[in-house]
């Protein structure tokens, strides 16, 4: 019986090696894998640790300041930000206690860092919040910042003295009072109304503002909305009626929307 040899053409003879390539490959990776799974000889290898070398002596920070706070906070937080004293501070570390203070105390606004590279000192320029209102809550007092969170902070850096009031009742948790801000900014400018406002208390029935102001007079505001549109046509309503209302009047603006403001004695 005559026997047929099957001879591959060239191209197929390669294709063939780089199939049998590849495959080799794949074995000689699993196997390498499975020892060093097995060996773990790199957690025999302690890579050298880098430091700044000539540099270190230039980049060493020796003393930290803070300032734009009261002494005693001052003092606080220039230990919250010294870790590592004496020892070399890359050209970012400064910004990262920056913002490291600022997560830690949320009563700051704003800590700029400055850095004395001959006198080997980095100084920190503490901003605290600006505080709206005071705000009583069952853990003691908050205030409401400007741009309408809610935060605590030591009685050192607030000039609560003069702020008004905020009673929250049933305000919805987490709800947001960035309008109620507003309303307390600028019904507070001078020659907004007719007297300074003493508080803002949550009405919850009609989930609306009531603002009581130092000369007894009483605001039903309703809804913070349309504050500037409020205060004006309050304006005009009250020179129309210059001299017919007794002070301790109330107005009631709950219904700006339909073009009506209540005034009553």
């Amino acid at each position: 019986m005559k026997r047929h040899r099957v001879r591959l053409r060239p191209k197929a003879r390669s294709a063939r090696r780089e199939s049998v390539g590849r495959a080799a490959v794949v074995i000689g990776a699993a196997g390498l894998a499975a020892v060093l799974a097995t060996a773990r000889p790199f957690e025999r290898v302690r890579l050298p640790r880098v430091g700044w070398g000539p540099l270190a002596r230039a980049l060493t920070v020796e003393q930290v300041t803070v300032e734009g706070v009261p002494p005693e906070l001052a003092a606080e937080l220039a230990l919250a930000a010294s870790d590592g004293v004496g020892a070399a501070w890359g050209p970012f570390e400064p910004d990262r206690r920056a913002k490291a203070l600022l997560a830690r105390y949320p009563w700051l606004e704003q800590v700029s860092p400055g850095r004395s590279w001959t006198g080997k000192t980095v100084r920190f320029l503490a901003v605290p919040r600006g505080a709206a209102a005071v705000v009583p809550v069952k853990a003691g007092t908050s205030y409401l910042a400007e741009d309408g969170n809610l935060f605590a902070a030591p009685a050192a850096v607030v000039a609560a003295a003069g702020l008004p009031r905020v009673e929250l009742g049933a305000f919805p948790a987490g709800g947001d009072l960035k309008d109620l801000a507003g309303l307390i900014r600028a019904a507070g400018a001078e020659g907004a109304l007719p007297s300074k406002p003493l508080s803002y208390a949550y009405d919850a029935r009609e989930r609306g503002w009531t603002v009581a102001l130092e000369d007894g007079t009483r605001l039903s505001w309703g809804a913070a909305d349309w504050t500037d549109e409020k205060l004006g046509r309050l304006r005009e309503v009250l020179a129309d009626a210059a001299g017919r209302l007794p002070k301790g009047f109330t107005a009631d603006l709950r219904y700006f929307e339909d073009g009506r403001i209540l005034v009553r004695p």
